[in-house]
């Protein structure tokens, strides 16, 4: 939900929880010296300029997010953060992050060999209850030890720390950033660059090395890795600690006094006798918990409470407090995170889509139900005008009406904005009340604006948008209210917006007559005002509403009410908006969307095997079924090839569907002819009829070429191959069809091809096998009859040299690499036999 709110509607409870990860004292620990490696391509340059060492033992280097071979080259999605602060993603250590060192310099700590060592000084000396090491091993896992030095002279010695190798390791505290060939010129690619979405490799570990008690009030100044153990190389790139404080936080109490821009915050005194100021932390974000390093928006309250103000309305915020304290450690780290929501205020524009809100979900924010209406008012998943929800409003005869207030509005009675929204109604004809109410509890007070005559039954149809613009007699105090009829329909609405009416108004009745398959007329009303600098349009192939700043696909002129919109590529959904130009800059909303789907373009040739077709489906693209009551769907019992095929069957007693075949530019030429393979579960045999339609949408203008006498009950009998030649007299408009008799018997057919007779005579047949090798010549695939018996085949060109070999071949041979030419197909069958023919590729 959009909204622009400005003062006080109503109040709600705050909410207080502890339930949120606790927000320790973690704090960075930058390295000032000992890093002795570059290990982090970054900036623009080769692997090899931007690194000074690898990662592994074996030439790879991590990579960071601004890196780029040359300045033209382009950018990456992934990589080392350029800042250098890792978020560690380490479950048990919420708001835990590393500053690595510098990108440009030496950023790891590289121990290769056993006993090797290093020390790396910090530059703040801190006094830390736990220490957090950020690190990985190449090629290999290894094992290091860490000696905490602190500044009295005294350590604490860590051993026996697993480095896990850096593709496999767990307790992760950052993943798939990538790596690059060092030397190389760009990423590596595949897995060992993911992409940040979905890579999980490589990996930089975290381990946690608690502090003794005796130890937690002294400074660490130092820290000593060495190599103790393994195979692999590592890389140690940082530390951060959970900081040592005898300040303690406060424990926070519920919020009061919630108003829609401002809340009193509340907390119980620090147990800390040192404690003297609190220091306050808000936030929208419950991931944005503040850091030691974060400054309190609030500071110095000498109190327990504080109030704060200029807050959003409707709004949750989340808040944290920590103490002020003297000595060393001035300052406790931040309490738990408590929450509160701001109450509702008046509204100047609103625009609700309910598409936040989860289905069943009774209003959304800052609407009101009222209490006394008995039938059924919540945001529904059904169909919706837009986006996943809608409204859904439902009274039976003997129950009350619902009534849907909506959120306040401050210039409710301006006389200068209107209510609009669409809606739809499950049977025509239906009423939606639109008023107000001046008591958001008492149904009794609803007061009739308009009355709305709903007559379409979708959101698609020509009207599904209505308007009530809200007169100057509305009083001040009042809120606007839809009611429903209790007369046993259902009512959607969706899409409701409170905004100014405009000066310039859109075009109604949008709609799309004449589709052809590269242009259709768009069609409409004018408004009552017509717009002096005509229309604009803009069509897509998804559903997203264009915005105000959408550029126009095209326009009309002025007094005009249709338009050929051309362009548009076949057999394909479209969506359209048009909207008024009154002027050069202003422009009305964009109308409800027409959708309409463009026809397909007559084709030349055609090879289909239903393959690419879900079972169910009535007929693949381009085809029709013309209206009858026998049964045409593609079917997935044994087809003649693939998965799938074509049935049919029609009872004594049902009209015989018809499957009108896809629109052919060469159908009365009389050099074509159909070919496809069929078979009847009857013993009896059957007959299909092949002919054609000259109106797609009329039966009984079927005309027959031939009826074909059906008697193989299986693809692989040795007559199951049927052709039919179409003679000229077929008129250039007709579309070929093949239709059952009404006989009871059930028909199966699969591998239909449209194919050139000319072609076909100059192809070459092997008689032994009965294969057939077409269209010939071709441009890009070549089939094959009958390729169940044959076992390899082999393509060469006039000089003996083979290009192709193709073992366990289906019917559609791909040569489009292939040039222009001759060539020679070598066919090698499954008993041995072998037929060679020649094909030209044109």
């Amino acid at each position: 939900m959009k909204r622009n709110q400005s003062a006080l509607m109503f109040a709600v409870l705050g909410i207080f929880t502890s339930s949120l990860a606790f927000s320790q004292n973690y704090q960075t620990m930058p390295i000032t010296s000992g890093l002795n490696a570059d290990v982090i391509a970054n900036g623009v340059g080769s692997s090899s300029v931007t690194t000074n060492n690898d990662v592994d033992g074996v030439s790879y280097a991590f990579v960071a997010r601004d890196f780029q071979l040359t300045a033209s080259s382009t950018p990456i999605t992934y990589g080392m953060p350029v800042n250098g602060t890792i978020n560690s993603v380490v479950a048990t250590t919420p708001g835990l992050s590393y500053q690595l060192g510098s990108l440009s310099a030496n950023n790891s700590l590289r121990l290769a060999a056993v006993n090797d060592s290093g020390i790396l000084t910090f530059t703040s000396p801190k006094a830390a209850t736990k220490l957090y090491m950020l690190s990985t091993s190449g090629s290999g896992g290894s094992t290091v030890s860490v000696t905490v030095n602190f500044s009295d002279g005294t350590s604490q010695q860590f051993t026996g720390i697993s480095v896990a190798d850096w593709y496999t390791g767990t307790n992760i505290a950052i993943q798939g950033f990538g790596r690059i060939k060092k030397p190389g010129a760009t990423p590596a690619t595949g897995d060992d660059v993911p992409s940040p979405e979905s890579g999980t490799n490589p990996r930089l570990y975290q381990n946690e090395l608690t502090i003794d008690a005796a130890n937690q009030t002294k400074l660490i100044q130092s820290v000593t890795v060495a190599k103790t153990a393994g195979t692999g190389l590592p890389n140690v790139f940082a530390f951060s600690v959970d900081a040592y404080s005898t300040c303690a936080p406060p424990v926070l109490q519920p919020a009061t006094n919630i108003t829609a821009n401002g809340v009193t915050l509340n907390w119980a005194a620090s147990s800390s006798s040192q404690a003297s100021t609190y220091g306050v932390y808000y936030s929208t974000s419950s991931t944005a918990a503040p850091t030691s390093t974060t400054a309190p928006m609030i500071n110095n309250i000498s109190g327990v409470s504080t109030p704060v103000s200029s807050l959003s309305s409707n709004t949750t915020y989340y808040y944290w407090v920590r103490t002020n304290c003297g000595g060393a450690t001035s300052e406790s780290f931040w309490s738990f995170a408590g929450n509160f929501k701001t109450a509702c205020g008046p509204m100047t524009t609103m625009t609700e889509n309910f598409d936040s809100y989860a289905a069943g979900t009774t209003l959304a924010d800052c609407w009101v139900r009222l209490v006394n209406s008995t039938g059924t008012l919540s945001i529904s998943s059904t169909t919706p005008a837009s986006g996943t929800r809608n409204m859904y409003q439902y009274s039976t005869a003997s129950q009350n009406p619902t009534v849907a207030v909506l959120p306040e509005f401050s210039n409710v009675n301006a006389g200068t904005h209107w209510l609009r929204f669409n809606a739809r109604v499950s049977a025509a004809t239906g009423t939606l009340n639109v008023g107000y109410v001046t008591n958001p509890s008492d149904a009794s007070t609803f007061v009739l604006i308009q009355a709305l005559s709903i007559s379409n039954t979708n959101y698609t149809s020509l009207n599904p948008e209505y308007t009530v613009a809200i007169p100057s007699t509305v009083p001040a105090n009042a809120r606007l209210a839809i009611k429903n009829t209790a007369d046993g329909k259902s009512y959607y609405w969706d899409d409701v917006n409170w905004e100014a009416i405009p000066s310039c108004f859109q075009p109604t009745n949008v709609t799309v007559t004449s589709i052809e398959s590269n242009n259709v007329t768009l069609n409409w009303t004018a408004p009552s005002s017509a717009p002096s600098s005509g229309y604009e349009y803009y069509y897509s192939t998804t559903s997203t509403v264009p915005t105000a700043a959408t550029i126009a696909s095209g326009t009309s002129a002025a007094g005009s009410t249709s338009k050929i919109v051309s362009g548009l590529a076949s057999n394909t959904v479209y969506y359209i908006w048009m909207r008024s130009a009154c002027s050069t800059t202003e422009k009305s909303v964009w109308s409800y969307q027409a959708n309409f789907q463009t026809l397909c373009s007559p084709v030349a040739s055609l090879f289909e095997n239903f393959d690419s077709y879900g079972t169910g489906n009535t007929l693949p693209d381009c085809w029709v079924r013309l209206a009858g009551t026998g049964s045409l769907s593609i079917n997935a019992s044994t087809p003649a090839s693939g998965t799938r095929h074509i049935y049919q069957y029609t009872s004594a007693t049902s009209t015989p569907s018809i499957a009108v075949l896809p629109s052919f530019s060469n159908v009365n030429s009389g050099n074509y002819r159909l070919r496809f393979k069929a078979r009847t579960t009857s013993s009896a045999g059957g007959t299909l009829n092949v002919g054609y339609v000259t109106n797609v949408a009329d039966a009984s203008t079927f005309v027959l070429i031939e009826a074909l006498s059906i008697t193989n009950t299986s693809y692989t009998a040795a007559n199951a191959e049927y052709t039919v030649n179409i003679p000229a007299t077929v008129p250039a408009n007709a579309r070929l069809a093949i239709r059952t008799l009404s006989d009871a018997k059930t028909y199966y057919w699969d591998d239909l091809n449209w194919e050139d007779l000319n072609a076909l005579g100059t192809s070459e047949v092997s008689k032994e096998n009965k294969i057939t090798v077409y269209p010939n010549p071709f441009s890009d695939v070549l089939f094959i009859s009958n390729v169940e018996n044959v076992k390899t085949i082999k393509v060469s060109d006039l000089t003996g040299r083979v290009v192709r070999v193709i073992e366990k071949p289906s019917k559609e041979i791909n040569l489009s690499s292939l040039n222009s030419g001759l060539y020679l197909i070598t066919m090698s069958f499954k008993d041995g036999s072998q037929n060679t023919v020649k094909a030209i590729k044109k």
